[in-house]
């Protein structure tokens, strides 16, 4: 006879709690306000002036508005989006500078790794790996360190 372990029963399902987070509701009350602005804009930008005027509704900004404020938004988000690139690019260091390769993050070469059956560390801080050690990793040829 062939017998399989019987599958573990799972415990009591855990309820969320009742009612609706803080973020959910600005998620929701963001969302119907930039849709009810949308709708405006757009019967604003492609209704004929003579439905405003027979509605009772004589003041309302021009229609060059309607335009020019998606376009300017939008040369104003690409001259952003250029800006930042540009800065990022002026602060990184030379190709040919030492720092490309090392920098005061870099962790000892020589440092051993490997970890005991007994013991349990934790994750050890961020750091750089040298490039000796994926110049050996990559290529297989043994590295002289800077």
């Amino acid at each position: 006879s062939n017998s399989t372990p019987a599958m573990p029963t799972p415990g009591p399902v855990q309820r969320a709690p009742h009612g609706a987070k803080a973020a959910e509701v600005y998620g929701i009350v963001g969302y119907l306000l930039s849709t009810a602005f949308f709708v405006i804009w757009m019967v604003w930008a492609y209704t004929p002036d003579s439905v405003f005027h027979s509605l009772g509704i004589t003041y309302y900004p021009n229609r060059y508005w309607a335009v020019a404020v998606p376009i300017y938004l939008w040369t104003l988000l690409v001259f952003f989006i250029v800006l930042y690139n540009a800065r990022n690019l002026i602060q990184n260091k030379p190709f040919e500078s030492y720092y490309t390769v090392r920098d005061h993050l870099e962790e000892d070469d020589e440092r051993d790794h490997a970890q005991p059956f007994d013991q349990t560390w934790t994750i050890p801080p961020a750091a750089d790996i040298p490039i000796t050690t994926i110049n050996r990793v990559l290529f297989g040829v043994p590295t002289k360190r800077l």
